[in-house]
C-alpha cells in the first residue's frame, strides 16, 4: 500500500514538472519569436525609409508597406502607431507598438513588451 502511494506521488510530481517545463518552453518560444520578428521589421523599416527617400514616395505608401510587412510577421501594428514625417532627405519614420505574451489556454497576459523603432533617411546608403 505504502509503495503504491509513493509511486503515485512520484508520478504526480513528475507530471507537474513536465507541465512546468512545457509552460516555460511555450513562453520562451513565444517571446523569442516576437523578438526575431521585431528585429526583422526593424531592418525592413530602414530599407523602406531609404527606398522612400530615394524615390520620393508619399507617407501613406510608406505606412502601407510597413503595415503589410508587420502583418506578414504577425506583429500587432496599426496605422496610427506609425509616424512618418518629412520627405526625401528629411524623411523620418518612428514605430511604437506593444506585444503581449499570454498564458496558454487561459489567455491571461503575463508579460507586455513595448517595441519602439526610429529610422531616418541617410544620403548615399
Amino acid at each position: 500500500m505504502e509503495d503504491s502511494a509513493r509511486l503515485r506521488t512520484r508520478r504526480l510530481v513528475l507530471l507537474f514538472w513536465i507541465l512546468v517545463i512545457i509552460f516555460y518552453f511555450y513562453l520562451s518560444y513565444d517571446y523569442i519569436r516576437v523578438r526575431l520578428n521585431d528585429s526583422e521589421l526593424n531592418s525592413y523599416l530602414g530599407y523602406v525609409v531609404q527606398l522612400a527617400g530615394n524615390e520620393n514616395r508619399p507617407a501613406k505608401e510608406v505606412r502601407e508597406l510597413i503595415l503589410v510587412r508587420a502583418d506578414e510577421l504577425g506583429l500587432p501594428l496599426h496605422g496610427e502607431q506609425i509616424h512618418v514625417s518629412g520627405e526625401r532627405q528629411n524623411l523620418k519614420v518612428s514605430v511604437a507598438f506593444s506585444v503581449v505574451i499570454q498564458i496558454p489556454l487561459l489567455q491571461r497576459v503575463i508579460y507586455s513588451k513595448l517595441f519602439e523603432h526610429e529610422s531616418s533617411y541617410h544620403q548615399g546608403l
